[in-house]
C-alpha cells in the first residue's frame, strides 16, 4: 500500500512543479496563462476538463494533463471515451506476460476552440500507445508530437521545449 500512496504523491508533486515551470515561462515570455481552476495543475485522466491554456503570440495551446503514478504502468489511447493501462509496478520479470491491459472509461476532452489541443503526460510512462484503426486495432507506440484520437501528444519536457522556442 505504501508504494501506491508514494506513487500518487509523486504524481502530484511532479505535476505541481511542472506547472510552476509553465507559470515562470509564461511570465518570462509574456504569454497568457489561463488556468482552469484552483487546482488547475492536478488533473485526472478520466476528467474531460482541460487544465490550462497558454496563449502565445502566434498560437494557443489548450492542455490536458494525463499521467501514470509509476513509469512501469503502460498507457494507451483508444478513442475519445476510453483509455487503457497495463500495470507492471509490482510485477516480476517472469510474470510480466500474464498482465493484460485494463480498459478504463473517461469523458471526452473538452478543448477550447481555436487552440491547438495538446495532451501532456506527466509523470511519464515507459511506453505510450494508441490503437490504430487501420492496423486492425493494434497498438502503435507514440512519442512527442504524434497524434492521438483527441489531440497532439507531448511528454512534459518536450512541451516545455516547444514553448521555449516560441
Amino acid at each position: 500500500m505504501t508504494g501506491a500512496v508514494t506513487g500518487w504523491v509523486t504524481m502530484a508533486v511532479k505535476r505541481y512543479l511542472f506547472c510552476q515551470r509553465i507559470k515562470r515561462l509564461c511570465k518570462k515570455k509574456a504569454f497568457v496563462l489561463k488556468k482552469s481552476g484552483l487546482l488547475w495543475w492536478s488533473g485526472k485522466n478520466k476528467s474531460g476538463k482541460c487544465n490550462f491554456t497558454v496563449i502565445c503570440k502566434d498560437k494557443s495551446y489548450c492542455v490536458k494533463l494525463v499521467g501514470v503514478r509509476s513509469k512501469r504502468i503502460l498507457y494507451g489511447f483508444i478513442d475519445e471515451n476510453y483509455y487503457e493501462i497495463k500495470d507492471y509496478t509490482f510485477a516480476l520479470a517472469h510474470t510480466m506476460d500474464s498482465f493484460e491491459y485494463v480498459v478504463k472509461q473517461k469523458e471526452p476532452y473538452r478543448f477550447e476552440k481555436k487552440t491547438k489541443p495538446c495532451i501532456v503526460m506527466i509523470p511519464d510512462s515507459v511506453k505510450v500507445t494508441v490503437r490504430s484503426e487501420t492496423a486492425q486495432m493494434q497498438r502503435v507506440e507514440i512519442g512527442t508530437r504524434d497524434k492521438t484520437p483527441e489531440g497532439e501528444f507531448y511528454f512534459a519536457e518536450k512541451f516545455l521545449s516547444e514553448l521555449k522556442e516560441k
